[in-house]
């Protein structure tokens, strides 16, 4: 595929140029005496071996050790270990307005801050402060199936979202690039802050390139503009390819299962198009000898130039512990390794080792790369536009624009609750937009499955839920759990997904007996005629339990309860046990109100009060309160649960 190649390649390798910094990286004259060396640590998705032997070239004394993390967790995991007092010297995140900040120093003073593009130092600014430095980034726009164009009669990229369009129509009409499900273009990655950069970057060719999209920016920065004003149209381009069936809203969330296969597809052709990076794009040419794929940028609706876009792939900072005494000697070299990176011979280095396409460096930087011909105009020509809006904004922007595109809200609430945030903030969007923590794996919540067997995502609802109210056994009704988490960063949003009730938590005492009931009761609607199992079905923490599942006109039947640790349930004991106030009766038990606990009922007066069960404590809290504290106390943990064999399902006869 032809390519054309912007700011040719360096002479020399860098990594062992002796003039590699010329200029001294913040003039300091102190190189070490070569006996010992200073760690300093830090984490990125990819080995850096050119940087690191860059800065280990012009700092003997500096050893940089980079730990491989998946990007995906890399904000949690950063943060994680920061949290704990066990965070890298070098601070890594994609989100620099968020909660991350309070780990940082403040790096204004430094002359290596300066060394960067305006626009961008101003629009990393928090407080006055420049507390991160971005990475080299990758430039960004459309990947199509040049081999099925082709067969359309498409010999050029499209031109105009019109002829974007035209193309998706007539591919559609062939039965090519198009899956059974009707979808023809996705996101590639499509996590939150890159669907906020497509859509705006759709409203970039036609306002934010122009003057009076400028503008509205810088109006916007002093608060004297709104989102309204500005992308009431961002929306054009995707809500007719979701009105046409090209784009599934719902991949546009956090939701995996969801998610369109965007490599698979575009590999066996059933996806025409996608947004992704240029790196992207050279890993589906490299992979695949069936089809061949190009690129193009934004496109206008009105004849104007196209534009790409771009942003950097993290940012990096010092973390603030290197601030404590004893510590010197590391925070020299943790700023010796920035001003490294703050030189062309540092980023053209870190470009090599991770494939980047920009530097955010005022001063030119040799790089050894292609770009697309697609895209080569645009950066030739200054055509590319650098997404500046802080990440928790772009968070919730993106996440009403989907709610817009999915049916659930009309655009003018969604820009209304936008400009509300942008413009007065919000605590309860703020949480929602905060890191809360990490998880390891997959609790996936499907197919009603909390509502009859035990998960990974019940298991960690009762055990967050046991040690909050501190009782011996907890319980979580399966409808009360809606969500899943997936590997990666947990948002309050996220939270609030899996367990969205504010049904609050009360502590019992209650006899062994009492439980019985209780679990028997937990089984009586897993058959019904809609298909779908009641939602009275326990989960539990401190208890495990088995029971015979349903079979033919005959139910399911509780079997044998015993404790954790193997031992014999005594149904004379009495135990503390957490559970809903909706399951004691706080909301009566007509219309199926309380799933049946009447055997727990402390609270309503149209059904018996329960007999051998004491209040003993209205917390106040919600599973959700419960899930936010158990990831707080956990802070130093990536939490994952899987079924461990707290609930059996007996088949037949076994």
């Amino acid at each position: 595929m032809k390519k054309i190649v912007i700011s040719l390649i360096l002479t020399c390798l860098i990594v062992f140029q002796a003039a590699g910094c010329s200029q001294n990286p913040q003039n300091d004259p102190s190189k070490g005496d070569g006996n010992s060396k200073v760690s300093v640590s830090m984490l990125y998705p990819m080995n850096l071996p050119n940087f690191e032997a860059l800065v280990e070239h012009t700092y003997p004394q500096i050893d940089l050790r980079v730990e491989r993390n998946a990007k995906a967790t890399i904000d949690g995991e950063s943060e994680r270990r920061l949290r704990t007092g066990h965070g890298s010297d070098l601070i890594t995140t994609t989100m620099p307005t968020g909660d991350v900040r309070s780990y940082a120093l403040d790096l204004s003073a430094q002359e290596f801050a300066s060394a960067y593009q305006a626009g961008i130092s101003q629009s990393l600014l928090i407080d006055g402060k420049t507390l991160f430095l971005p990475l080299p980034g990758q430039y960004s726009g459309y990947i199509y199936n040049v081999t099925l164009a082709n067969q359309i009669g498409v010999t050029e990229p499209p031109a105009s979202t019109g002829a974007l369009m035209s193309m998706l129509d007539e591919a559609a009409g062939r039965g090519l690039g198009i899956g059974s499900d009707g979808v023809m273009f996705a996101i590639e990655s499509a996590d939150m802050t890159n669907v906020s950069s497509y859509l705006i970057g759709t409203r970039v060719p036609d306002f934010l390139g122009r003057a009076d999209g400028v503008i509205w920016r810088e109006h916007l920065t002093n608060r004297e503009d709104s989102f309204a004003n500005g992308m009431a149209d961002c929306l054009n381009l995707s809500s007719a390819m979701v009105e046409k069936g090209y784009l599934d809203p719902a991949h546009l969330t956090n939701n995996r299962s969801n998610m369109t296969p965007v490599w698979d597809r575009m590999l066996n052709g059933t996806l025409m198009l996608t947004y992704s990076t240029v790196h992207f794009l050279d890993t589906l040419n490299a992979a695949c000898d069936q089809y061949e794929f190009a690129m193009f940028p934004f496109l206008s609706e009105e004849d104007n130039a196209p534009w790409t876009i771009a942003a950097p792939a993290a940012y990096l900072g010092l973390n603030a512990a290197l601030a404590e005494p004893g510590k010197e000697d590391v925070l020299r070299a943790a700023r010796q390794v920035l001003s490294v990176l703050s030189t062309p011979e540092g980023q053209a280095a870190f470009i090599r080792d991770c494939g980047a396409s920009q530097s955010y460096l005022a001063a030119d930087v040799p790089v050894s790369g292609e770009i697309p011909e697609g895209l080569a105009d645009c950066v030739l020509n200054g055509f590319v536009y650098n997404v500046k809006f802080p990440a928790k904004l772009l968070l919730y922007f993106g996440r009403n624009m989907v709610s817009v595109l999915s049916g659930e809200t009309q655009m003018a609430e969604a820009l209304s609750k936008v400009d509300h945030y942008f413009l007065s903030g919000d605590k309860e969007i703020e949480y929602d937009q905060t890191l809360i923590g990490v998880v390891a794996g997959d609790m996936i919540y499907e197919n009603y499955n909390v509502r009859r067997e035990e998960t990974g995502i019940g298991n960690l609802v009762t055990d967050a839920i046991r040690e909050m109210a501190e009782v011996d056994i907890a319980f979580a009704n399966g409808g009360s759990i809606r969500g899943s988490l997936y590997e990666g960063n947990v948002f309050g949003s996220d939270l609030d997904v899996v367990c969205p009730y504010g049904n609050t938590i009360v502590v019992l005492e209650v006899k062994g007996s009492v439980i019985r009931e209780m679990l028997a009761n937990g089984l009586d609607r897993l058959v019904q005629e809609s298909g779908i199992p009641g939602g009275r079905f326990l989960n539990v923490s401190g208890l495990c339990y088995s029971y015979r599942a349903p079979a033919g006109d005959r139910g399911a039947e509780l079997l044998e309860i015993t404790l954790p640790d193997g031992s014999p349930f005594d149904e004379s004991k009495t135990y503390r046990i957490a559970v809903t106030s909706y399951m004691c009766g706080a909301e009566g038990y007509l219309d199926n109100n309380g799933d049946g606990f009447t055997m727990l009922n402390v609270y309503s007066d149209t059904a018996p009060r329960a007999e051998g069960v004491t209040l003993l404590q209205e917390t106040g809290k919600t599973f959700g309160d419960a899930l936010q504290l158990y990831f707080r106390t956990h802070n130093g943990e990536a939490i994952f649960f899987e079924p461990e064999g707290r609930i059996k399902v007996v088949k037949g006869d076994e």
